[in-house]
């Protein structure tokens, strides 16, 4: 028997990569990181060499679908400034089933989007994982708050997080650094607030620190230990098993630039590439035993995809206190102000019309137009909502292509219409004017009226897909004959396979799932530390 080349090989270097290999490597692992995208370097954070340049442009958007990016270019914080962070969706094609459309919104380099990412950094309460069993629908996680606790206060306590505690029960208290600043209207906002809507408790945002050296600092952390290897260019086309056993034996990628491909042998692979392109290269993963794909024994790889319902509204307002002198215009976390968690179905008596519900989170006086809130809602986990293969198409290294559908129900439409209720209510209550487009030009506006379908919804909501918070299709649970993984992030067919980023979400909570990403990463990137320390642990050798 040969020995492996690696005792894990991760695939990604996101927020769910860069936790695993983290800890894998400082417990001792010989790490092999594989990443679809390039390194970055100071070249690609260009200031802006005019006023507007991190601002909407209709001309830049409509220059880069030109260049390619016709999806890509749809992206709220797809700017001048960041186009060059995001794929090109030539080389990086997708479809759609019938009658659904989503915007997938993609990044492939080191550290992925997280050189996009607003750096919320919200806990899930039990409330959330067990939700299932107050109301009935789909399942409940297999974890705890409790069991949670120590990994959300690891990520917390090494990357810090600006925010305060708040004793908000579906909003667990964390570790932070200081106080999350706050504008002077912010802080008058939440004091009306407090006083006209008490069944709403609002808090500050809690932020992650922004990373102005641009390296992922659990990349870093992995870096230092010495067992640690980043190969950047390597597209993941599949992983590879053992006919008899069934379990990882390696992985096989492709050089992005010369198209050679290599396979790589290793003890445990971890599959953390983001929910969409995991599931993918999970069901392209086919062969031996795993005749439907890598994982599906269950039948279920691939499905119950969610994303958040998303709805906004803005406008301008006569004075913005901005974000700072010497504000680094790729410290996207500074853009948030104030957070008001879920307050729909928090009572027995409480009947909105849906299931489950949505936060609040704004902006006043930061930046340009002036204000904005948007509400961010829990799409529920339906099995017709899935991923796919679709073996007409192939992307630019001939990897099969994945075909999305996820399609919006009855019960977020019924909260859709509660967050236009909710967000129109925030204008009258507070005096926030209602004139997003106001400080736009004619044109832009034109644009808007006619490019909307592309990005909203006949109720107002952004289009599925547009929130970049999709979630699902290797949902963990502790049924083999239901579930793709299991408590642990690992696949029950094949034990030295785990999946730590959010396709492992059995559902998609109304928080940001960034710091539960990263928490359920450093919790696998432990346990397979330790499986491969303790031979009573260890998966059985391919």
């Amino acid at each position: 028997m040969t020995t492996p080349d690696w005792d894990i090989v991760v695939i990604g270097s996101g927020a769910a990569g860069g936790w695993v290999a983290k800890e894998a490597a400082e417990r001792g692992l010989k790490t092999l990181m594989l990443e679809a995208g390039r390194k970055l370097s100071p070249a690609d954070f260009p200031q802006p060499d005019h006023e507007g340049g991190s601002r909407v442009s209709i001309v830049s958007r409509v220059s880069s679908i030109l260049r390619g990016q016709h999806v890509q270019a749809r992206c709220m914080s797809f700017t001048p400034t960041t186009a060059h962070l995001f794929v090109n969706d030539r080389e990086n094609p997708y479809t759609t089933g019938a009658k659904a459309r989503f915007n997938w919104y993609r990044s492939r380099q080191v550290g992925g989007r997280l050189h996009l990412w607003g750096r919320n950094a919200l806990r899930l309460s039990d409330q959330e994982f067990k939700a299932a069993d107050r109301d009935g629908f789909g399942d409940t996680w297999p974890v705890t708050h409790a069991e949670m606790d120590p990994w959300y206060a690891r990520v917390e306590a090494f990357l810090g997080v600006t925010g305060e505690a708040a004793g908000i029960a579906n909003l667990p208290d964390g570790h932070y650094s200081g106080p999350h600043p706050l504008t002077r209207a912010e802080r008058d906002l939440m004091a009306e607030m407090a006083e006209k809507w008490p069944d709403r408790p609002a808090t500050t945002c809690r932020i992650i620190h922004h990373m102005p050296d641009r390296t992922p600092p659990p990349l870093a952390a992995a870096q230092a230990t010495g067992r640690f290897e980043l190969r950047s260019g390597a597209v993941v086309s599949r992983i590879e098993t053992d006919p008899e056993t069934g379990l990882a034996t390696g992985v096989t990628y492709i050089d992005a630039d010369t198209r050679e491909e290599t396979t790589v042998t290793a003890r445990t692979v971890a599959v953390a590439a983001s929910t969409i392109e995991s599931v993918r290269l999970l069901l392209n993963s086919k062969g031996g035993r795993h005749s439907a794909g890598l994982g599906n024994s269950s039948g279920n790889l691939g499905r119950y995809l969610s994303d958040h319902l998303m709805m906004f509204r803005a406008g301008t307002l006569p004075e913005i206190e901005g974000m700072g002198s010497g504000h680094d215009p790729y410290d996207f976390g500074q853009q948030s102000g104030i957070y008001i968690p879920s307050f729909r179905n928090r009572d027995p008596g409480d009947d909105p019309g849906f299931l489950r519900g949505y936060a609040l989170l704004g902006s006043v006086g930061r930046l340009e137009p002036g204000w904005f809130f948007m509400a961010i809602g829990e799409v529920l986990p339906r099995a017709d909502n899935r991923v796919e293969i679709d073996p007409s198409k192939r992307d630019a290294w001939g990897i099969p292509a994945a075909k999305v559908t996820l399609t919006h129900s009855d019960n977020e439409r019924a909260m859709a219409r509660d967050m236009d209720k909710t967000l129109k209510d925030i204008c009258a209550t507070y005096g926030l004017p209602d004139d997003l487009l106001g400080k736009e030009s004619l044109i832009s506006k034109i644009a808007y009226k006619f490019a909307g379908p592309l990005v909203y919804t006949p109720e107002g909501a952004l289009v599925p897909g547009s929130s970049i918070h999709e979630t699902g299709g290797a949902c963990m649970g502790t049924d083999p004959a239901r579930h793709v993984t299991d408590a642990d992030n690992r696949l029950h067919d094949a034990p030295n396979v785990f999946v730590t980023d959010s396709a492992a979400f059995p559902t998609n909570p109304f928080q940001n799932p960034g710091l539960t990403i990263m928490a359920l990463s450093a919790r696998a990137g432990a346990r397979i530390a330790d499986d491969l320390a303790d031979p009573d642990r260890r998966p059985p050798c391919a």
